[in-house]
C-alpha cells in the first residue's frame, strides 16, 4: 500500500507525463493576413470621438500548413475612443469544404506620429468552431496586426492547434 507521499508524487509525476503528451500532439500554427478594411462607424453623440465601428473585412492569407489559400472574412466591432479601446470579432478562414472560425478579442490603440495617426492592435483568439476537415477543431493563440493605410492592415497570428 502506498504512503500518503508515494500517491502524491505518483500522482504528479503521471499529470506531468499526461500534459506532456498532450502537449506533443499539438501543432504550432502561424500566419499573416492582409485585410481590406471598409467599417460602417456610429459616432456616439455629444462626446468627445466616441466611436462604435462594424466591419466586415476580406483578406488574403499566408500561413503555416492549413489555412494556406484559404478565403478568409474578419468580422469586427469595436468600441474606440480617439482610436483607442477594445475590439473584438470572428475570423472565419475557408478553403472548399474546409472552414476554421475562430473568436477574438483584445486592445486597439491609435497614436499621432508628425501629425497622422499610428494605430496598431493585439490581442487572443481561439478556435470555435470548423467544418469539414477542421470539425471539432482545438486551438488558440495571440495576434498583433497594424494599419497599412485608412483602408488596409496587416495582421500576424501564432498559436496551437490542438
Amino acid at each position: 500500500m502506498l504512503t500518503l507521499n508515494q500517491r502524491v508524487i505518483t500522482t504528479t509525476v503521471f499529470a506531468l507525463f499526461s500534459l506532456a503528451t498532450i502537449s506533443a500532439h499539438a501543432e504550432s500554427i502561424a500566419g499573416q493576413s492582409k485585410c481590406t478594411y471598409t467599417p460602417t462607424a456610429a459616432n456616439v453623440a455629444n462626446t468627445d470621438g466616441y466611436v462604435v465601428l462594424l466591419s466586415e473585412t476580406t483578406c488574403n492569407f499566408a500561413g503555416s500548413g492549413f489555412g494556406e489559400g484559404a478565403t478568409v472574412l474578419n468580422q469586427e466591432v469595436a468600441n474606440l475612443h480617439q482610436g483607442t479601446g477594445e475590439h473584438s470579432g470572428y475570423y472565419t478562414a475557408s478553403n472548399g469544404a474546409d472552414s476554421t472560425i475562430a473568436k477574438w478579442s483584445g486592445k486597439v490603440n491609435t497614436v499621432m506620429k508628425d501629425g497622422n495617426p499610428m494605430t496598431s492592435f493585439k490581442g487572443q483568439w481561439e478556435y470555435v468552431g470548423g467544418t469539414g476537415k477542421h470539425q471539432g477543431i482545438k486551438g488558440k493563440g495571440e495576434y498583433n496586426g497594424y494599419f497599412t493605410s485608412a483602408t488596409e492592415y496587416t495582421v500576424d497570428w501564432k498559436g496551437k492547434r490542438e
